[in-house]
């Protein structure tokens, strides 16, 4: 190989590796100087934990309180057919669920299942005592005694809007009328937040003097605006077999509808 070739060569080997220093240097470069963000994967920024906390939507698992399951119970509606309730509370102040896997299972007093086990998915909600209703779980010629309810699988605990952290709603005093026959039960229901709302589930629980709940139903409120008042009502095709001391109303709003879905 010719002087003139070898100088050529080692000139050509120079500038491929100045090139590959820039390039090097500017992958580094960008590497560090790279905006922290939610979902990189490191732990940077404000941010308390792994792509958690700070000013993440995302609550890190040890801020985190559990749920508090209080009871699970199936609630007789005809021969072979019940509703069954979750009562539950989250006692995080500004944060929730928005996509909870649950699972119910009823059983006789032999411990035995006598329906189909129910799947359904449901959000939590920042700060309240809420339930989860699944109706008519049928069992056949079989009586439930018991109901299971298993949380199967949870998303990412993530912060809500504050103002949904405390009620939305007033409730104001029950009508219950034919007790003894089929039962009947209205209540006003009045929005006092800043939103309008539409498609509103509204679970009714009823309890006897000892505090012990002895039927439940559901309706929906299709729309209530800002400051309206709104009765819902309930029935029942066969009476209760005790005598109903309280009535516990639960309005649910999911806190993960986009706020711009909402009305002011």
């Amino acid at each position: 190989m010719s002087k003139w070739a070898r100088k050529r060569k080692r000139k050509i080997i120079i500038i491929i590796g100045v090139l590959l220093l820039i390039v090097l240097f500017f992958i580094i470069f960008s590497f560090k100087n790279k905006k922290p963000t939610c979902f990189d994967g490191v732990q940077n920024g404000t941010e308390t934990g792994l792509d958690c906390g700070g000013n993440c939507s995302k609550v890190c698992v040890d801020d985190i309180r559990n749920i508090v399951v209080w009871w699970e119970r199936p609630f007789k509606v005809a021969n072979g057919v019940y509703n069954t309730v979750a009562y539950f509370e989250n006692q995080n102040l500004n944060s929730g669920i928005q996509e909870l896997t649950y699972e119910f299972r009823l059983y006789d007093k032999d411990n035995v299942l006598v329906a189909k086990p129910r799947i359904g998915k449901t959000f939590i909600e920042a700060n309240k005592r809420s339930a989860v209703f699944e109706p008519s779980l049928i069992t056949g010629n079989k009586e439930a005694y018991t109901a299971f309810f298993k949380i199967s699988s949870v998303q990412n605990w993530e912060k809500t809007e504050p103002s949904f952290s405390y009620s939305l709603f007033n409730v104001g005093d029950p009508v219950l009328s034919q007790q003894d026959t089929h039962p009947k039960l209205t209540v006003p229901v009045e929005n006092k937040s800043i939103y309008n709302f539409t498609d509103v589930p509204v679970i009714a629980i009823l309890y006897n003097i000892k505090g012990n709940a002895i039927a439940t139903s559901r309706t929906y409120i299709d729309s209530i605006n800002q400051g309206k008042k709104e009765d819902v009502h309930y029935s029942w095709p066969e009476p209760f077999g005790d005598v109903v001391s309280r009535v516990e109303i639960i309005p649910r709003i999911d806190p993960f509808t986009p706020i711009n879905s909402i009305t002011r």
